[in-house]
């Protein structure tokens, strides 16, 4: 095999895939990306680390010979990075040594057989949606931070999308925060079947990898559902990855309402006040706990309060406040993730004591989209 690529489209095209390539497997085809000629000067690259994958066609300068090789992903990729000029070519031989050259410089690797690579999942599906990939990026965005990293509830540790043609809603819950996205109008139905109603869950690390390869283009992608995976295709590129499996939990039962305490509070205030309570709430000194940041209402003043073995910190600001005095305490760090990825001028808060959830809303709402945020307090201990 080989292949003369322009470096500039040999690297756009590495890059977005390494995401999805395995660092922690005994199986060494899956520490690897694939590369294969299409035909022409057609080239695919695929990664996939048997939970989500990339699979990416591209057109290289010229395939003098075709074939097809597995090359370990982060050497290939440091070397193209440091090899000069503008065209790299990489050949295989027969004995599965490939050479990666630009000018004089030239490297050496051992490859594995192209047919060592796993199977892919089937990356089509019958039904699905369309959805501009800046406003999906945002959406995730504003739920993202409310994922389980572990959890006995596979669920959680995954976004639940729910939608049908006229409407989205993106849900996460970590045990401590929820959070809800809403819209309407952003999506439009494809695929073979119809859309109707339905949900799936797609795993955090999914998503993080998803909002990556999305950057900052602003272009219709389409996401089909398979059986047990979805399938997200944008400008030549294709991203999918396995679902969880199970039902979410009923979240609407654990969202409070009618609760009598309520904030109407600058959010860019209250964000740099929680910023800097976290210097001191989320010290991390050896042999010290994590503290609490503690907000406390008192007629249309909010102030915030936090210490640790290491200092003390306090600010207040001026706020809307109706119902009874307060006093509660919360994780710095939920707490600060909720009120960035909530948006406005202001956000409204309410209560309903100081052992009860705080939920967070906006002050402005909009037509066609709305948010929902919940936060647990923790107890305090003077």
């Amino acid at each position: 095999m080989k292949i003369i690529f322009d470096k500039t489209v040999l690297l756009n095209h590495l890059l977005p895939a390494m995401g999805t390539v395995s660092t922690k497997s005994t199986v060494k085809a899956i520490e690897g990306v694939l590369i294969e000629t299409m035909g022409g000067s057609e080239v695919r690259f695929s990664t996939y680390d048997m939970n989500k994958g990339v699979r990416t066609s591209f057109e290289a300068l010229a395939v003098p010979e075709e074939g097809s090789c597995i090359l370990q992903a982060q050497r290939f990729l440091q070397i193209i990075k440091l090899l000069g000029g503008d065209e790299i070519t990489l050949s295989v031989d027969a004995k599965l040594t490939a050479t990666i050259s630009s000018g004089t410089a030239s490297f050496s690797l051992y490859a594995l057989k192209g047919e060592d690579f796993p199977s892919l999942p089937e990356l089509s599906g019958k039904k699905g949606f369309a959805i501009s990939s800046a406003v999906l990026k945002n959406k995730i965005g504003r739920v993202i931070h409310s994922v389980a990293e572990q959890d006995n509830r596979p669920m959680l540790c995954g976004v639940y999308f729910s939608f049908s043609p006229k409407h989205m809603e993106l849900v996460s819950c970590d045990g401590y925060t929820l959070s809800v996205m809403y819209m309407q109008g952003e999506i439009r139905d494809v695929g073979e079947e119809s859309l109707g109603e339905d949900s799936f869950i797609m795993p955090g690390h999914a998503l993080q990898e998803l909002t990556k390869i999305i950057g900052d283009k602003e272009e219709t992608l389409t996401v089909l559902l398979a059986r047990k995976h979805a399938v997200v295709q944008l400008e030549g590129l294709v991203f999918f990855s396995r679902l969880i499996d199970g039902e979410y939990m009923d979240y609407r039962k654990i969202m409070p309402k009618n609760q009598p305490i309520q904030v109407r509070v600058n959010r860019e205030r209250l964000l740099e006040g929680l910023e800097r309570a976290s210097l001191i709430a989320e010290d991390k000194t050896q042999g010290s706990s994590r503290s609490y940041v503690k907000l406390t209402l008192e007629g249309d003043q909010l102030s915030l309060t936090s210490s640790s073995v290491n200092g003390r910190v306090s600010d207040e600001m001026p706020c809307e406040h109706e119902g009874e005095d307060i006093q509660i305490g919360f994780n710095c760090r939920y707490l600060i993730n909720s009120i960035r990825a909530a948006e406005g001028e202001r956000v409204f808060l309410t209560l309903r004591s100081a052992t009860q959830s705080m939920t967070i809303e906006p002050v402005e709402k909009k037509e066609n989209e709305k948010y929902f945020y919940m936060v647990l307090p923790l107890r305090m201990t003077e």
